[in-house]
């Protein structure tokens, strides 16, 4: 039996065994072309740093199944693919939603991201930080597969924050899905939709089904950002992993916080380590705490273990 949708052949029943491809550097060319082509439609801060906050939603593979239950797949008729993803530059105002639907091609096959995965491989390439929920382990990769798939260029290295990995290392909530924290934290909800006959719509390109999608997928985005404001100041506080640095962009000449960049700060004591001792600072703006390293004694001995 197949997953799901009609009775059809899988893709390996011929007997002619396709091809093997591998890129070219004629194909590489071709394809960091249409990335560069497909940016040129896509709006990019003018100054850093580039803070993309983005979502993805993908497509399920089809698959041929003997049993409901814990079974295992014969064979995949269709493979995966990204449907759309919404995203916004931190300090714009819009989110801005793409999808195949909007890919200009007559004859595109359903299941062909590539107008998707361009727009937004490209838009990697320009960030400086990304932020997405359970990104690391889903957003990120999905979408790297898709690039890798297209023969597409390794977007240029960006900064990764995933709130859902930041939640857990900092509180314990009742769920750690953005919905239930966009709930408990009324910082609002995603929006209510069908299921999964939302997807199947999507996949068999119905009009009110992809209106449902874009919303759904906006807002998604829309709490990712809030959530992620929330969260920030907890974010990379003094001994603990910092995903980025204001401090980067500053001119070098006024102590900004690392989290939000204001320069708004005050002495809050100090923080020691084993090594160094620490003035830490406090943002009057976020309310995120950082630490500058102070000048150490001069003495003929060093620091060690005894």
């Amino acid at each position: 039996m197949i997953f799901m949708g009609p009775s059809i052949a899988p893709r390996n029943a011929t007997t002619v065994a396709e091809p093997l491809y591998f890129p070219t550097m004629e194909t590489i060319t071709a394809a960091t072309k249409r990335v560069e082509k497909a940016g040129k439609e896509l709006r990019i801060p003018d100054r850093g740093p580039r803070i993309l906050i983005y979502d993805i939603e993908t497509a399920p593979a089809l698959v041929y199944v003997w049993s409901q239950w814990q079974t295992n797949v014969i064979d995949t008729h269709t493979d995966w693919y990204i449907l759309c993803f919404a995203y916004k530059w931190y300090g714009d105002k819009t989110t801005s939603f793409v999808s195949v639907q909007q890919d200009p091609r007559k004859r595109r096959k359903p299941d062909d991201d590539r107008y998707v995965v361009e727009r937004l491989a490209y838009l990697f390439d320009q960030a400086d930080v990304v932020v997405a929920h359970n990104g690391d382990q889903f957003d990120a990769k999905k979408a790297n597969a898709r690039i890798l798939f297209h023969g597409l260029n390794p977007p240029s290295p960006y900064r990764q924050i995933d709130t859902k990995k930041e939640v857990k290392r900092y509180m314990n909530h009742y769920s750690n899905a953005l919905n239930e924290l966009g709930r408990f934290h009324r910082l609002g909800e995603k929006v209510g939709h069908g299921g999964f006959s939302l997807w199947k719509g999507c996949m068999a390109g119905d009009k009110d089904s992809w209106k449902t999608m874009e919303k759904y997928n906006r807002q998604d985005v829309n709490i990712l950002e809030v959530v992620w404001l929330k969260l920030r100041p907890w974010i990379g506080s003094p001994g603990k992993y910092q995903p980025m640095n204001y401090g980067f962009w500053s001119d070098g000449t006024t102590t900004v916080c690392p989290k939000c960049g204001s320069d708004d700060l005050i002495k809050r004591g100090f923080h020691r380590t084993l090594v160094n001792t620490y003035q830490t600072l406090q943002c009057k703006e976020c309310g995120g705490y950082a630490r500058r390293r102070l000048p150490q004694p001069k003495y003929g001995g060093s620091v060690g273990a005894v």
